[in-house]
């Protein structure tokens, strides 16, 4: 291939990367998304199997690198040099480039078999990367932060269809209709662009229809105070802070006292010191919960009988006992736990603790028989299968109680927000959210985000939600679509192995 070419085709792959970065917070100019894999695909399709692994994945590497900068001030709070953090970034996001590669490889080892068909090798493209985006959500724990759905989340008529396929069907979307919009650029059809914008104003109009009927959605309105208080992370290691913590949490309790309230939602781990072992702590909770009054969730960790640290929220009535507690169910690979080898981790310098937390299996839902309240814990609201099960454990409202003070004033705190608009409109319950460091808000059912906080404010945010027991689709049938598209994949792969088949035993009879 000519030097010309090669260097052509790298700068595409820079502009899918880029293009599809930018399209997430907190740059969010969304509509990129939508034409963002056109340059990328017209590499793919010139070029073969392996060349196209390398494309894809650099335009992954990419990809991951903007939009993950922030890791390498993360990790450096556990790291002893930038140059650890920068290692370790590097290969966090390889491995996840390394999707991007194995989509392009799929891809451009079946072009031949669909190329001759635009619609067919535009559903192999969206189908792939569905079955791509589904393993890497859980794939060794799972990490779906940056699925392309996601990026959508303000363009709220659009996102109203994951109420019946999840994001997988958001994601197929985008990626269907970046390819139709390829071949109408690249054979200059403008039926191409015409089937592009079919799919694209279906899906507004559908989105545009359904909206409104779920605005006020439910019994209601409740009345809820999130705390935001705003604590640096160094401070939560180092107790000679907690007189300074307790302190502004007890000034927090007095002014949520004076504000008509059904919930008060304080972050996660706010209480530092574990419950209900370290007895201080449990009747600091305890006092704050009544001192502010009502149903009160907050989080701490927590060790069981056996030793076992865990990462919880609790329900204090302020009756002198939580009342009930939710364990985190899934847990943050390398930063609640260490998926691989400790020595390896320890040599580098991230890793020297003894305390990897242990992960809950409960789903159970937070009432004072007014409310029913499913309490998601930090990247809970990430797993739509965990707010499933709490929904069929009988939650009408969410909330979410975590602390990104980790992230620092990046744009990760908002990547992580921006998954609670989904989680409403799969499940179509209101979500509550409460963070350390920000953002905190409110989201409708609709998907609507009815208030946010600003990263490092101090602040109680009052608001009102409404809670109901609708089960939609996707909660009663979980990830069909996606399912769908693996068929679809495997019925497509079978097809070509026996057209294989059959001609190589053609030639042989001849």
């Amino acid at each position: 291939m000519p030097l010309k070419q090669i260097n052509k085709n790298i700068i595409f792959c820079i502009v899918t990367g880029l293009l599809a970065a930018f399209s997430f917070p907190k740059i969010s100019l969304f509509f990129l998304m939508w034409a963002a894999f056109v340059p990328l695909i017209s590499v793919i399709v010139r070029s073969s199997a392996p060349v196209s692994f390398f494309y894809a994945f650099f335009a992954g590497f990419v990809f991951n690198l903007q939009a993950n900068f922030w890791l390498v001030d993360t990790v450096h709070l556990f790291a002893e040099t930038y140059e650890t953090s920068i290692i370790f970034c590097l290969c966090f996001n390889s491995y996840f480039a390394f999707y991007w590669g194995a989509w392009g490889f799929f891809v451009s080892l079946f072009k031949k078999y669909s190329l001759n068909n635009v619609w067919v090798f535009a559903l192999l493209c969206a189908c792939a990367w569905t079955l791509i985006e589904y393993v890497k959500a859980n794939v060794l724990t799972g990490w779906p932060w940056l699925s392309i759905a996601y990026s959508q989340y303000k363009f709220l008529s659009i996102v109203q269809i994951v109420e019946f396929t999840g994001i997988y069907g958001l994601s197929f979307a985008i990626m269907f209709i970046n390819v139709l919009l390829y071949f109408g650029f690249a054979r200059r059809k403008k039926r191409y662009f015409a089937a592009a914008a079919a799919v694209f104003f279906a899906l507004l109009i559908f989105g545009a229809a359904r909206y409104p009927a779920f605005e006020n959605f439910g019994s209601g309105p409740y009345k809820f105070v999130a705390a935001q208080s705003n604590v640096e992370q160094y401070k939560k290691f180092d107790n000679s802070h907690i007189n300074e913590l307790t302190a502004g949490l007890e000034i927090f309790a007095d002014e949520i006292s004076k504000i008509e309230h059904d919930v008060v939602l304080w972050s996660e781990s706010e209480i530092i010191n574990l419950i209900p072992n370290d007895i201080t702590s449990y009747v600091f909770a305890d006092k704050i919960a009544a001192k502010a009054g009502g149903m009160n969730i907050i989080g701490a960790p927590s060790v069981d009988g056996d030793g076992k640290l865990y990462n919880r929220v609790f329900y204090f009535n302020g009756k002198g006992a939580y009342a009930a507690a939710h364990a985190k169910n899934h847990l943050v690979p390398f930063g609640e736990y260490i998926p691989f080898s400790k020595s390896i981790l320890e040599r580098m310098g991230i890793y020297d603790r003894n305390d990897d937390s242990h992960r809950g299996s409960d789903t159970v839902v937070f009432t004072d028989k007014k409310l029913y309240i499913g309490a998601l814990i930090c990247s809970e609201n990430f797993y739509p299968d965990i707010t499933r099960r709490f929904i069929l454990s009988g939650a009408k409202v969410f909330t979410n109680h975590t602390n990104d003070a980790w992230f620092l004033d990046s744009s990760a705190p908002y990547k992580h927000f921006c998954a609670n608009v989904f989680r409403a409109v799969e499940s179509r319950k209101d979500v509550i959210i409460a963070a350390n460091t920000g953002v905190s808000g409110a989201v409708n059912a609709a998907g609507k985000i009815i208030s946010e906080t600003k990263v490092y404010e101090r602040k109680l945010l009052t608001g009102t939600f409404f809670q109901n027991d609708y089960k939609t689709f996707y909660m009663l049938y979980g990830d069909v679509f996606a399912a769908l598209c693996v068929l679809f994949i495997a019925v497509f792969a079978a097809a070509v192995i026996y057209k294989r088949c059959v001609k190589k035993s053609g030639v042989k009879k001849n």
